[in-house]
């Protein structure tokens, strides 16, 4: 056989081969989840005021911002985290039908302020107490939870674990054995999602409703691709 033929040869064995390496190998995705509790937690609130004189529309909003200043102090958060730098105003125009043009009757102030909370015991108060003092404007709160991390590891254990018994029942499903794991990805981490129980009233104030304010446990999910070997049952 001269060397040409046995190249050829060779080539077409390692492509069998291969091929063969292929056939004997099955993909699957498991997905998994796992639970956080929350320990922490970001509010934005915003003062929305209307005057016909700019001067008197940008008080009434510092007024209120001093207010819930007073309220967070109380409660001991420090003003580092307490940002009230957000202001803007802008003049607020009606249509006038019987002259078919924009009317300037007064101006809008706005100031927005933003709170980190440690202690979500202190939540429900600073809501209640602003919405109180005069805050027309409370974005649901955006949670987090210092065990994040951790619920993401044993969100990829549980995927794993998915994707393997899939494996393992469509190997016995095809009359085949599964063997060792080829390769492995992940889905990523995904970002947990959270509670809004409780939250969706936030506007309305209640003597008692501070025990409504119930953030729940945060749910991570993620997803596992992986590639086994497949072997003929003996």
């Amino acid at each position: 056989m001269n060397k040409k033929l046995m190249v050829v040869c060779l080539l077409a064995a390692s492509a069998c081969a291969a091929a063969d390496d292929t056939a004997r190998s099955i993909s699957v995705t498991g997905t998994g989840s796992a639970e956080a509790t929350p320990d922490r937690a970001t509010i934005i609130m915003s003062i929305v005021a209307r005057d016909k004189a700019l001067s008197v529309a940008q008080q009434n909003a510092a007024t209120v911002t001093a207010k819930v200043l007073k309220i967070t102090d109380g409660l001991k958060i420090d003003r580092s985290r307490v940002d009230t730098t957000g202001a803007s105003v802008r003049p607020d125009y009606r249509y006038n039908r019987q002259t078919t043009e924009q009317e300037l009757r007064g101006y809008i102030a706005e100031r927005r302020i933003k709170v980190e909370f440690r202690n979500l015991e202190n939540l429900a108060k600073v809501i209640e107490g602003a919405v109180a003092a005069g805050v027309n404007q409370v974005l649901p709160p955006q949670l987090f939870s210092s065990e994040r991390r951790e619920a993401h590891r044993n969100a990829l254990e549980n995927a794993a674990l998915d994707a393997r018994a899939n494996a393992a029942r469509l190997a016995d499903a095809l009359d085949m054995s599964l063997g060792p794991v080829i390769s492995i990805n992940t889905g990523g981490g995904a970002t947990p999602f959270p509670a809004q129980r409780g939250y969706a009233n936030a506007m309305a104030v209640e003597s008692d409703a501070g025990a409504t304010y119930n953030p729940g446990d945060m749910s991570v999910h993620t997803t596992v691709s992986a590639v086994f070997e497949l072997h003929p049952k003996p």
